[in-house]
């Protein structure tokens, strides 16, 4: 119930002062009841168990030489009475005796009573006995225990009046109040002082953030009182970096596409509507240009679409059994005519005959994009590309290397993160949205493993990814 009422628009400050305000009465029930309600039965309890203990005491000294000595040091420092009867007559007594008063019939009884137990000692709660110079009967604790000495039967007694607690309870009961009323007030201030410590940071990072979806986010306005807010403004620090960086790359990747969906759709419409008005230019060779730029555009489309499905966890993997030999030399043979028809030599350096579960199609994409990318970025004039395998500790590498202009180390951290293109002017034979090797990292996370990139600028570019345990 209370958990539903919090819930409710109420402040954290009034939450955490009712729970904190909760707590204390609870805690302060719980004393209070325990100690109107069952103080007299503890005081009594611990009466009867001091009795018992006192009294098995004194039967371990009968006989000693300081025998009276010692019982009148444990009658007073027990606040006791201690009565030692033989058969015929008393050995000791000590106290504040209102066992004196007892008459030898009823020592003889408790005798009797006592002799009829088990192990040769009883407790007497509330014993009702009438002193000789009293009007009313007392109450009192009795705890009797015969033993035998000097081939006789003596019997240790000793008793405690009980006495009413009915204006101790009253007392504490006053006490009490006086006490819950300085708790309640302490309670609040703390409550007070608390949410005041813990809330005023948790406005200003609630004020603030809202200015998150603009990327304006300012960390520094937010004063913070712990390593916990600490982390939460940094946190947001990150979140409202990232969404500027992605409102960036939002734009860029509307230049992208835009750029790489009019281009194909220019030639496109330009070579059909030369071939509907000039008949003679319906050769083979314009409507190739207009199959190939259709293809692009197919494949872009292709790449928007699995980052969508990867975004919102759709991408499904249909993994098979292929060898790393037949997965290389199928991309091979997909490249090799175009690569012979541009000069580019193009090598495939792979020996492993190892089996391999992966999504064929997926992996095949992956390594497309790593070859393009390659085929994009190589303006020399003998261009090399290598698709190959080698062995690593962790199992086995795949990988594309090729000799064109390399990347820079400053962008080799960016170049996995969507939209990113290393290339910003927009050139015919750069081709790209920017999310063909983000696109790759994905799928290859999909399948658990991981890639990477070696690269010198003007020298190489080697993309990898490793497949472990293989």
């Amino acid at each position: 119930m209370w958990d539903t009422a919090l819930k409710k628009k109420y402040s954290l400050r009034l939450q955490l002062t009712l729970i904190l305000l909760l707590f204390v009465v609870g805690v302060m029930g719980l004393v209070y009841f325990v100690q109107t309600t069952f103080l007299d039965d503890f005081y009594k309890a611990n009466k009867m168990k001091s009795l018992q203990n006192v009294g098995s005491s004194i039967a371990l000294l009968v006989g000693d030489d300081d025998f009276e000595d010692e019982i009148e040091h444990l009658s007073m420092s027990n606040e006791v009475c201690v009565r030692v009867v033989s058969n015929d007559s008393d050995l000791s007594y000590t106290g504040a005796c209102t066992l004196r008063g007892i008459d030898n019939n009823t020592i003889n009884a408790i005798a009797a009573e006592v002799n009829e137990t088990e192990n040769g000692e009883k407790l007497f709660d509330n014993f009702r006995y009438q002193r000789h110079f009293m009007d009313k009967p007392e109450d009192v604790y009795i705890f009797a225990k015969m033993i035998t000495h000097d081939d006789e039967m003596v019997m240790v007694m000793v008793s405690s009046q009980i006495t009413p607690l009915n204006t101790t309870i009253s007392t504490i009961k006053s006490q009490y109040l006086l006490i819950l009323a300085i708790i309640i007030v302490t309670t609040l201030i703390l409550a007070f002082a608390i949410s005041r410590y813990v809330i005023s940071p948790i406005k200003q990072i609630n004020s603030e953030s809202k200015n998150l979806s603009k990327g304006a986010y300012d960390p520094h306005s937010v004063k913070t009182v712990s390593l916990e807010f600490d982390e939460l403004n940094n946190t947001l620090e990150k979140a409202n970096e990232d969404i500027l960086k992605a409102e960036k790359a939002k734009k860029e990747l509307l230049g992208n596409v835009s750029h790489d969906l009019r281009t194909p759709l220019t030639m496109i419409v330009g070579y059909g509507e030369m071939i509907r008005d000039l008949p003679e230019e319906n050769t083979e060779e314009n409507i190739n240009v207009i199959i190939d730029e259709a293809k692009r555009l197919s494949t872009l489309v292709d790449d928007l679409i699995d980052i969508s499905k990867i975004d919102a966890i759709r991408l499904e993997l249909h993994k098979e059994e292929i060898t790393v030999k037949e997965l290389l030399e199928s991309v091979y043979r997909q490249y090799e005519k175009y690569c012979e028809t541009q000069g580019i030599e193009l090598i495939l350096d792979c020996k492993e005959d190892q089996k391999i579960q992966i999504d064929i199609k997926r992996i095949k994409q992956v390594l497309y994009n790593f070859i393009n990318n390659s085929l994009n970025y190589n303006d020399k004039e003998k261009q090399k590309i290598i698709i190959g395998s080698e062995r690593n500790e962790d199992g086995l590498r795949i990988y594309v290397y090729d000799n064109g202009e390399g990347i820079d180390k400053e962008d080799l951290g960016n170049i996995w993160d969507r939209y990113y293109k290393v290339d910003k002017e927009h050139k015919r034979h750069h081709i790209g949205s920017g999310i063909g090797l983000s696109l790759a990292k994905q799928l290859l996370e999909a399948h658990g493993m991981e890639c990477g990139v070696e690269s010198l600028k003007g020298e190489y570019s080697k993309f990898y990814f490793d497949i472990k345990g293989n």
